[in-house]
Formats: C-alpha cells, structure tokens, sequence
C-alpha cells in the first residue's frame, strides 16, 4: 500500500512513523544502507521509505524496530 491516507490536512500516520524512523537511526547513528540490508532493499528503497514516498508495512517496521532494539510502538509513538 503506498497511498497514504490525510486526516484532516495533519501529516499522514506514514510520513510520521518514518519520521519516527529516521530520528531514532540519526540518534543510533545507523545508516539507511545498514537498514537496507536488514530489510533486503537497496538504499535507494530504503531512502523513499524514510521520506514517506513508499509506505512502510507492517513486516517491515517490526524488522525495523528490531534492528532498532526498540518496540514497534516507539517507532509509531504519537502517530497514531
């Protein structure tokens, strides 16, 4: 699914919880090329992820949060 759904002109819940993403790898200091492993994608694929282009499913943001050593809730935090 890469429609990302507006709820009410506030930023979509993807383009949040990627935020969330890329905050958490700046803080980790992890790199997409790293993450992009992790998940089997090219950098590339990883980088239209972290900017909300693609939406990020489900499989993928728990292998995140696991990459991560955070719950998948932190990842979603106040997005939801």
């Amino acid at each position: 699914m890469t429609e990302q759904c507006r709820y009410d002109g506030m930023e979509s819940l993807g383009t949040q919880v990627a935020a969330n993403v890329r905050a958490e790898m700046a803080r980790q200091r992890k790199r997409q090329a790293d993450l992009g492993e992790v998940l089997g994608l090219t950098q590339g694929a990883v980088s239209k992820r972290m900017s909300g282009t693609v939406a990020l499913d489900v499989d993928e943001l728990g292998k995140i949060a696991t990459f991560l050593g955070v719950d998948v809730a932190t990842l979603i935090g106040a997005a939801a």
